[in-house]
């Protein structure tokens, strides 16, 4: 999916989804991250246009399922709010908002075949020949989950927003100098020899007296500080502790049964041939050969001029066709050829050369799963019923203690986890039914003795609350404590100090006559020589810290730099430059201007919708708008 956005990135299909990706994908709630329904008034306005915290609500919570359902794992508000998402969500219904006023104004109103000509011209759709095919089509909205009828409501209702932004920001060409160049810039290869001093090869080192190491003591005492420790009481509610509360009735059970049978329900799948033929006339030459024994896929061949490939459309159910081939291919009877119809996209003929009926799961074989997902639900309904008798229980001022006693819930008791979730002994703290992770920001937020409120951990595990009973400051540590630490940081230090200074004096013996062979040679270093590479290191093929890449793109032939690595220290010679010929790269220049004219459209477009926003008046009532999703945060 994600590949297939980025190869259509600069088409409409694709602006679409982006501009709709909220909105486009049918409602599915997300109740247990929000306490409260916001109200329904309207908290943005833009020109004439309000927008109401139920909306915002709504989108917001759409996309965080989306994520949900692409990423496996849940967001919460709050880390909504951190990464963005919130944010992104209301700037999308502004822009949209922006849009649709420009629309009315200036009475943009797409026709039909305004609409069949978006389609057709979508290159998303289009197959080898660049022409519309409809099986590219289907097969990209079945990617999208998107039926025909939903992908025409949806281009019906932004047609009129891209015809207000196209004249604005569609650009069609960029000067050819310019992506010449960044594709000169952007593939230009060089290579490098190089030599690598690992600090740990450092020999000889001095063996410190106790003056030394404390002299060292005193000026890095940040290293030998032991962190703040806190200890707590955690409260977690997980759904072992309603399970037995949880009854799932056999009335229940058959009521769901019911809703759900659709889901149970094989649908009849039928092998579906289809002609698709660009007039009547046509149409009713094809249909002539047909009558009289042709095969199907030689017509379609000889007179509707079909690329072979779109004429078997597989075995697929109803709901898979577009609705005038549907109803044509699912009234006919196996092995029967219909007549040619006209439907949005033309004249048709379908020839059904199978059919497997369907069939619906007795309510005994799917018993067991439909009552595992009952359980599921009510247990998720009994937790958050449960979360909020305890914050309930909380806002009354009950200890911790007192609220699992009454509750029959079980604490769990940390002696010390400091503010990145480690134990004194420097390892995470582990066994919690909640992960560290989750509890890291309630715990180092919430003072001591004072009872956090209820807050909902991710991935439906449940919720906690927790109670900090003890801090222990950070400290320095004795020096007699930590000499064997110290001892070892100073001789890292030193051998650090001595690589470096070898890595220099390397450097420095570096001539243009005088390469780094052979000053490696005089020191019984070993020299590498690097592939090819670019300047983002694309092939990831050069194990070359990237600060040291960039130095080298700097230099001339001959010449040499020298770079810090983790463990190490890296010197390198420029030893080829190969420039990147633009003329001999059959696709790169037109890709690099694609890129280069998408970025302009979207710079355009950032300036086109900020012109907007001074011509349409926008209000944020932002107090409400932070009000529709406070979390329960310390």
């Amino acid at each position: 999916m994600l590949q297939f956005i980025r190869s259509k990135a600069g088409s409409f299909f694709v602006k679409i989804l982006f501009v709709l990706l909220i909105g486009s994908f049918g409602i599915w709630g997300i109740g247990d991250f929000l306490r409260q329904r916001p109200q329904d008034t309207a908290i943005i306005t833009v020109g004439s246009t309000k927008i109401r915290g139920d909306e915002i609500d709504r989108e917001v919570r759409q996309q965080l399922d989306r994520m949900r359902q692409s990423t496996g794992s849940s967001l919460t508000i709050a880390q909504a709010k951190q990464f963005g998402i919130i944010d992104n969500v209301v700037q999308t219904m502004i822009n949209r908002a922006l849009m649709d006023q420009v629309a009315e104004t200036e009475h943009i109103v797409p026709s039909d075949r305004q609409l069949v000509d978006a389609m057709e011209q979508e290159k998303a759709f289009q197959g080898p020949d660049g022409k519309f095919d409809r099986n590219t089509f289907q097969s990209v909205l079945r990617e999208n989950r998107l039926t025909e009828a939903q992908y025409a409501g949806l281009i019906r209702t932004d047609l009129p927003r891209m015809l207000v932004m196209k004249p604005a920001v569609e650009l069609e060409s960029v000067p050819t100098v310019l992506t010449d160049f960044i594709y000169k810039i952007k593939n230009e290869q060089r290579t490098a020899d190089w030599v690598y001093l690992p600090n740990a090869s450092a020999k000889n080192l001095p063996t410190p007296d106790d003056a030394v190491l404390k002299d060292y003591y005193d000026k890095h005492k940040d290293s030998f500080t032991a962190p703040e420790f806190r200890a707590f009481t955690l409260l977690p509610m997980v759904s072992a502790d309603v399970a037995g509360d949880v009854k799932i009735t056999d009335d229940q059970l058959k009521d769901a049964y019911q809703q759900r049978l659709e889901e149970f329900t094989k649908p009849e799948k039928r092998h579906v041939l289809q002609m698709l033929l660009p007039d009547e006339k046509t149409a009713d030459a094809a249909a002539a050969a047909l009558a009289s024994g042709k095969d199907f896929a030689q017509v379609a061949k000889d007179i509707a001029k079909q690329d072979p490939s779109t004429v078997d459309l597989g075995t697929v159910a109803k709901k898979d066709l577009p609705p005038g081939t549907a109803d044509l291919a699912f009234a006919a009877k196996d092995g029967e050829i219909t007549k040619p119809s006209q439907t949005l996209f033309g004249w048709v003929i379908v020839k059904v050369s199978a059919i497997e009926p369907g069939g619906v799961k007795s309510f005994d074989e799917v018993k067991t799963t439909i009552e595992k997902d009952l359980r599921k639900d009510a247990e998720s309904d009994a937790l958050y019923a449960l979360s909020n008798k305890v914050q309930d229980a909380i806002s009354a001022g009950a200890d911790l203690d007192q609220i699992a006693e009454q509750f029959k819930l079980k604490p769990v008791r940390v002696a010390a986890m400091d503010a990145d979730g480690n134990g004194p002994d420097g390892k995470p703290v582990s066994g919690l039914p909640i992960p560290v992770q989750t509890l890291l920001q309630t715990v180092n937020e919430t003072p001591k003795d004072q009872v956090s409120t209820v807050t909902e951990a991710p991935g439906g595990i449940g919720f906690y609350a927790l109670k900090v009973t003890a801090i222990t400051p950070s400290a320095l540590k004795p020096f007699d404590q930590v000499k064997d630490a110290v001892k070892e940081a100073w001789l890292a230090d030193q051998r650090k100090e001595k690589i470096a200074a070898q890595a220099k004096s390397l450097l420095d013996a570096v001539k243009p006559d005088a390469g780094l062979d052979k000053a490696a040679v005089a020191q019984k270093l070993q020299v590498s020589t690097t592939p090819a590479f670019t300047r983002d290191n694309r092939s990831n093929d050069v194990k070359l810290p990237p600060t040291l890449i960039a130095k080298l793109f700097h230099l001339k032939i001959g010449e040499a730099a020298i770079d810090d690595g983790p463990a190490g220290t890296y010197v390198a010679q420029l030893k080829t430059i190969q420039a990147a010929d633009p003329a001999a790269d059959k696709t790169g220049p037109a890709r690099e201007a694609d890129e280069l004219k998408n970025d302009l459209n979207n710079e355009l477009l950032a300036q086109f919708e900020a012109a907007l926003r001074n011509r349409y008046k926008v209000e944020i009532k932002q107090a409400a708008l932070d009000g529709l999703f406070q979390t329960a945060q310390p």
